[in-house]
């Protein structure tokens, strides 16, 4: 069993290490919708309600906190005390639907996945619609300056329930498209590629699937994947070399440690965040000053 370091939550989703060795996370929950920040101890307190529906987490050099899915599905910059010092919402193109990850680039640019469709459209009465495979998804993948609070431009669409983002070591920046179990990559701007099929057919009548992406310093991949109760682990070639099971079934989001030791990840079966001794020690993530 692994180690169970939060409990009680409400729908845990965004989840980032902070350089001091705490670790702040988002609740969904429409009871919550908020910003916690969690001590080595366990204890925690409430940073602020944000509203929205928070699912992705991101920091910058300056202690400030990128939230995508703030109110209106918007992203959201909030300072360390929780004050609201940006609001984006949307492209040229329109307004986002729903953003759901963050990962800011070695450029320092952030880079924000959208999963392509309203949680109104994808939720019945609390729960997930039974035809949420057949609904109209426009899963984005969009590239953010974040100092002039825009989006520079659309780098991926189309996507079925795009999820996870992160980037390697080299820079190249990888994607998860939850419903078809595909994990894509690219060279920024460049052609999609499929890095790896992580699913053997798509989730057609149950919602699983790829979500929250995170790399070790060695190039290996950690996929959170959502209803299957694993963390998948996918070398750089592309060859799935191994997972680590989770206690509960719905592993959403996830994120090194700062020491790279453990992998940390929110659970939304139990609605828990769960500890897991790391194989490898974790890559840090970039995190650039913005002011």
């Amino acid at each position: 069993m692994n180690e169970t370091i939060a409990t009680r939550l409400r729908l845990p989703s965004g989840l980032v290490a902070l350089p001091d060795g705490r670790f702040a996370l988002l609740e969904m929950d429409a009871s919550r919708r908020c910003l916690k920040i969690f001590e080595t101890s366990g204890a925690y307190r409430e940073i602020c309600r944000i509203g929205g529906s928070p699912s992705g987490i991101a920091l910058d050099g300056d202690g400030c906190f990128w939230i995508a899915g703030g109110p209106e599905n918007s992203l959201v910059r909030l300072s360390p005390q929780g004050r609201v010092l940006q609001v984006i919402e949307g492209s040229a193109d329109g307004p986002f639907l729903h953003p759901s990850a963050l990962a800011f680039g070695p450029d320092g640019l952030l880079y924000m996945t959208d999963s392509g469709i309203r949680l109104d459209d994808l939720l019945e009465g609390g729960h997930i619609h039974p035809d949420f495979f057949k609904a109209a998804y426009n899963g984005c993948v969009y590239q953010i300056d974040p100092a002039e609070g825009r989006v520079i431009r659309v780098l991926a669409a189309g996507l079925l329930l795009a999820s996870g983002i992160a980037f390697d070591a080299g820079g190249l920046l990888y994607y998860s498209e939850t419903l078809t179990g595909k994990i894509h990559r690219q060279v920024i701007g460049g052609r999609q590629e499929l890095f790896v099929q992580s699913m053997t057919s798509p989730a057609i009548n149950v919602l699983r699937g790829p979500s929250g992406l995170a790399f070790d310093r060695t190039g290996v991949l950690y996929c959170a994947m959502y209803g299957l109760g694993e963390i998948l682990l996918v070398d750089g070639d592309g060859k799935r070399t191994g997972h680590i099971r989770t206690n509960g079934s719905k592993p959403g989001n996830i994120a090194f440690t700062i020491d790279g030791k453990h992998l940390l990840v929110s659970e939304q079966e139990n609605d828990v965040v769960e500890k897991i001794t790391a194989p490898r020690p974790g890559l840090p993530l970039h995190m650039p000053s913005i002011s």
